[in-house]
């Protein structure tokens, strides 16, 4: 996913929602990740042993679905994102089951622009909602994201 159109600072407004896309939770999707950071705990990958537990199935990995969330944050911002300064505050509330069907919110705090600079900080709040449409996740990230440039004289 690329953004059509670069998200500029003087674009962005506290309050606004930003377009993120949901994604499905795939089974490809968590065995690659586990395989990719040997994160095999069985609860992830053993369908048997995930029968057993409080969730009777597998889960995705937390961090996998964060990971997965930000990445999707280029294809918002385009080339005006310069890089990501933080992620803080973010809360497991519930699971995000593999198969599931994920929604994602993602709401301006607010934003700091450096005077005189090229560039300013956005902070964003990003909700994940699984599969049943509850709240999986709660985050937040800020960004360093570019003004536009000068239209060129003529």
């Amino acid at each position: 996913m690329h953004a059509s159109q670069p998200l500029w600072l003087g674009d962005i407004r506290p309050g606004m929602r930003l377009p993120l896309p949901g994604f499905d939770c795939s089974a490809e999707l968590v065995a690659g990740y586990a395989e990719l950071l040997d994160a095999k705990h069985p609860i992830h990958t053993d369908p048997e042993f995930a029968r057993g537990t409080r969730y009777g199935r597998l889960i995705a990995h937390g961090p996998l679905v964060i990971a997965k969330v930000l990445a999707m944050l280029g294809g918002v911002f385009g080339p005006a994102l310069q890089v990501m300064l933080d992620v803080g505050e973010w809360r497991f509330y519930g699971p995000v089951f593999v198969g599931d069907a994920v929604k994602v919110e993602c709401f301006v705090i607010d934003l700091s622009p450096a005077k005189g600079n090229s560039a300013g900080a956005v902070r964003l709040e990003i909700r994940v909602l699984g599969g049943d449409g509850a709240l999986a996740q709660r985050g937040t990230a800020s960004l360093l994201v570019s003004r536009a440039p000068a239209a060129p004289s003529a």
